[in-house]
């Protein structure tokens, strides 16, 4: 797309690449701007298949992940933002100051890591994992950061098997279930937790592709469809994300959102 940009062949460009993004700086007549996308990017976890069908198993694969580093991985690709269950630009997400006092999140992930094995450990689980299949979304950030999650995930014992799709197979194959942990994009059309919290993260939700179900967190996301006062509102929004964070079906990668760059030329045809 930057190509095309450049060489005047279309005048209005969305989601460029870094290296466009920067060469348009010092083109004249150009323009451009960059803004927070609603989406995430996250890795799900099976939650119908052993043994991830364990909390603590869950939980430990969640305090594996260096979200900071996993940042820097794909700088150059797409700029992306430490985040949690919530998107990190909203009002309703806990501020990155405090997020990144939380095991998981934090730029030392030694005492995350240590607590990781002993999760696995206490599951039973002291030889780590093996032959666990890794589905990957065939596009250039996911192809990035799966070997790095791959390592992460082998620092704790975790051995994953990658396993490449195109979108149309990723689609069928998550919907049906035939993957043990698998890495994609999730977007919402509000950036309110009662349109994402209901779509990614119900029993029935159209994407809830772990399958995950908590009754608690059901019962939390009809309060937090029905509460006008949004302080109070935004307290039981931190229940939820307790919970989340306890009974990780999904894990977060280091963004609860993309910033995304728009370009254009000054004269549209």
């Amino acid at each position: 797309m930057g190509a095309a940009l450049f060489a005047g062949r279309i005048d209005y460009a969305r989601l460029l690449d870094q290296v466009s993004r920067k060469k348009l700086e010092t083109t004249p007549g150009m323009s451009g701007t960059s803004y927070y996308q609603s989406a995430i990017q996250a890795v799900w976890v099976n939650n119908t298949k052993k043994p991830f069908d364990d909390p603590r198993v869950r939980r430990a694969m969640h305090l594996a992940f260096d979200r900071p580093a996993l940042v820097d991985v794909v700088k150059d690709i797409a700029p992306m933002l430490v985040g949690g269950f919530i998107y990190p630009f909203s009002d309703w997400a806990t501020p990155l100051p405090q997020l990144s006092e939380r095991l998981g999140y934090q730029a030392d992930p030694t005492a995350a890591l240590k607590e990781a094995r002993q999760l696995l450990a206490t599951a039973g689980h002291t030889q780590g994992l093996k032959g666990v299949d890794f589905m990957v979304h065939d596009a250039a950030s996911f192809k990035t950061w799966a070997p790095a999650v791959q390592e992460m995930l082998e620092a704790i014992g975790i051995e994953t098997t990658l396993r490449t799709v195109q979108p149309s197979v990723w689609f069928g194959e998550a919907q049906r279930g035939t993957f043990d942990i698998t890495i994609n994009i999730q977007s919402s059309v509000l950036i309110d937790p009662s349109d994402y919290f209901r779509a990614w993260y119900s029993k029935d939700g159209p994407q809830n592709f772990s399958q995950w179900h908590n009754p608690a967190f059901e019962a939390l996301l009809f309060q937090i469809d029905g509460e006008l006062d949004k302080a109070k509102r935004k307290d039981l929004v931190r229940q939820v994300e307790t919970i989340f964070g306890l009974r990780s079906w999904r894990r977060p990668l280091p963004s609860g959102a993309a910033r995304r760059q728009s370009t254009s030329r000054p004269k549209v045809k």
